[in-house]
C-alpha cells in the first residue's frame, strides 16, 4: 500500500523536523502549510519520498485564513522549492505554470452532504491535473457502499487519483482505496488525524505485506479502538496466509450485505460485536450457533454462514478455576453477548439473575431464556460470579463503571471488557476481596477460534496473549 503520510505543524522548524524523520519511512508526504502560523516553506529534506504542498483555503476544510493570492504564492514557491506534488482546489488556478516536473493534483473536498460521486468526479475530471483527488463526507453505510461501489466501477485504468471517504465510517475506503484502482492512501502520524478519517502510519505497518488474496473485518459500532484488527493481521503475517482484516464502522447492516452481492473484493469473513451480534441473522445462510446470536461469519460459496466462538471462549477461563454446577451467576446487561453468556452459565448448570438499568428489558430478556431478572436500581445480590456483559469502563471510557466497590459481594468477578484488560470494575472487585478474570482471556480464544474457522490454523494462543500485552501496553505497534 503506497502511503501518503499527512504532515501538520503550527512551526516551521518542527515542519522541518518532522520532514526529516520520516522522509525514509514512507512514499509519500503531503506538507500541510495551511496549519503554520507564519507562512513558510520548508527545505525538502531528500530521501526517497515524494513531497505534496497543500495550503488547504477553510472553503475547503483547510485552515489557510490569508488572501487568495498569498495562498497560490505559497504553492507557487513550494513548487520552486523541489516539492514534486502541488495540490489545488477545484476552483482555484496558480498564476503562473508550474516548474518543469512539479506536478500538479486536482482536488475536492465535500462535506456536509454526500454528493453523486459520479458527477462530482467529472467535474473534478474536467479541470484537468496529473492526479485526481475526490473525498467526500460519509455518514452512513448507505453512503459507504454508493462510494466504494463507484470506486469499483473507475477501475484502475486512466489517469492516477485518490477517491475516499471522510469520516470513521469511511475508512474501509481508505483501507480498500489502493485495492480499488487509488494511487495512494492518506495516513496520519499518530491516533489524532489532520483529516476526518485518516488511520495512523503504524496501522498500515500493521497489514500483512503484498496484496490480499481474502478480506475479512469486524462489523460493528464503535470498531475505532478494537484489537482485533492488529491482532488477526499479525497471525495472518506469523502464517503466511494473505489476508487484510480491516475495522468496518457501521450503522446498518442491510446495505453492506447488499454491497457484499455485488462487489469483486474478496471478503471471506467477519467478527461481529455490538451491536450486531443478532441483528445479523436475518442475512445469514445458516447457522451453527447454539443461540440467537453470532460473532463470526465466513463465506460459504454466495451466502454467509454465521458461528458462536464466544460461548467456548466465555466458558474456557470460568472452567479453569471453578465447577459452575449449583452456583449463583449475576450478569449485567441485556445485550447480545448475554444470549450466550447465559445460555453458557446455565449449560454448566449455574442459576442465572440477569440485571439491566432498564428493567423492562430485563424482563423481557429474562422470558426468553427462563432466568430470573432485575434492575441494577434495585442493588445486586450476592452470588458466586459477577458478570460484567456491558460496555461500560471499555477504553477510552476507562473512568466510568457501574458498580462501587460495596455492591459487588461475588466470589468471582469476570469482565467480558479487555481494553483495558484490568477495568475500574475489576479494580473495586478485588478491593471488596473478589477473585478476578480479565476478559483479555476470553478475547483472545474467541479470536482463535475465529481464525481457525477462517483459514484452518490453529494459532499460538500465548503468542497472541504476548502480543496484546505488548500493544496494551505500548510496546508493540506493528
Amino acid at each position: 500500500m503506497r502511503r501518503c503520510l499527512t504532515l501538520a505543524e503550527r512551526s516551521a522548524g518542527r515542519l522541518g523536523e518532522k520532514l526529516h524523520q520520516y522522509r525514509d519511512r514512507c512514499e509519500l508526504i503531503e506538507v500541510r502549510l495551511d496549519f503554520l502560523d507564519a507562512p513558510a516553506v520548508p527545505a525538502p529534506p531528500g530521501g526517497p519520498a515524494e513531497l505534496i504542498a497543500t495550503c488547504r483555503p477553510v472553503r475547503e476544510g483547510g485552515r489557510f485564513k490569508g488572501g487568495e493570492r498569498e495562498r497560490l504564492q505559497l504553492l507557487s514557491r513550494a513548487a520552486a522549492a523541489g516539492f514534486h506534488w502541488v495540490d489545488l482546489e477545484l476552483d482555484a488556478e496558480l498564476h503562473a505554470p508550474l516548474p518543469s516536473g512539479t506536478r500538479l493534483i486536482r482536488s475536492h473536498h465535500v462535506f456536509g452532504r454526500f454528493p453523486d460521486p459520479a458527477k462530482a468526479f467529472q467535474t473534478l475530471a474536467q479541470r484537468g491535473g496529473d492526479c485526481l483527488k475526490l473525498a467526500v463526507d460519509v455518514r452512513e453505510t448507505e453512503q459507504l457502499t454508493a462510494l466504494l461501489g463507484f470506486m469499483e466501477q473507475l477501475g484502475r485504468g486512466g489517469r492516477p487519483r485518490v477517491v475516499i471517504g471522510m469520516g470513521e465510517r469511511a475508512q474501509a475506503s481508505r483501507f480498500l482505496g489502493e485495492l480499488l484502482g487509488n494511487a495512494w492512501t492518506y495516513v496520519s502520524e499518530d491516533e489524532s488525524p489532520v483529516a476526518p478519517g485518516q488511520f495512523p502510519l503504524e496501522v498500515v505497518a500493521q497489514l500483512p505485506a503484498g496484496s490480499p488474496e481474502r478480506l475479512y473485518g469486524v462489523m460493528g459500532r464503535p470498531v475505532a479502538h478494537s484489537l482485533s484488527p492488529p491482532l488477526h493481521n499479525v497471525l495472518f503475517t506469523r502464517y503466511g496466509i494473505p489476508g487484510w482484516y480491516l475495522p468496518l464502522e457501521l450503522d446498518r447492516l442491510e446495505p453492506w450485505f447488499r454491497f457484499l452481492e455485488r462487489t469483486s473484493l474478496p471478503f471471506a469473513g467477519f467478527s461481529v460485536t455490538l451491536p450486531f451480534k443478532t441483528e445479523v441473522l436475518p442475512f445469514l445462510e445458516r447457522t451453527d450457533s447454539p443461540v440467537e446470536s453470532v460473532n463470526t461469519l465466513r463465506r460459504d460459496g454466495g451466502s454467509w454462514v454465521g458461528s458462536n466462538t464466544d460461548l467456548p471462549a466465555f466458558l474456557g477461563p470460568l472452567r479453569r478455576r471453578l465447577d459452575l454446577s449449583g452456583k449463583e451467576a449475576v450478569v449485567l446487561g441485556a445485550g447480545g453477548v448475554v444470549h450466550t453468556v447465559v445460555r453458557a452459565l446455565e449449560q454448566e448448570g449455574a442459576a442465572v439473575t440477569v440485571l439491566a438499568r432498564d428493567p423492562a428489558k430485563a424482563a423481557r430478556f429474562a422470558a426468553r431464556h427462563g432466568c430470573r431478572h432485575g434492575s441494577l436500581a434495585e442493588g445486586v445480590p450476592p452470588a458466586d460470579l459477577l458478570v460484567n456483559a456491558t460496555p461500560v469502563g471499555q477504553y477510552p471510557e476507562v473512568d466510568e463503571c457501574l458498580l462501587h466497590s460495596g455492591q459487588i459481594q461475588a466470589a468471582w468477578v469476570y469482565d467480558l471488557i479487555y481494553h483495558p484488560p484490568r477495568t475500574l470494575l475489576l479494580e473495586r472487585a478485588e478491593e471488596a476481596g473478589s477473585r478476578t478474570i480479565s476478559g483479555l482471556e476470553m478475547f483472545v480464544e474467541q479470536a482463535a477460534l475465529q481464525f481457525q474457522i477462517w483459514t484452518g490454523v490453529c494459532p499460538d494462543r500465548d503468542f497472541m496473549a504476548e502480543y496484546l500485552a505488548g500493544v496494551l501496553s505500548g510496546e508493540n505497534t506493528t
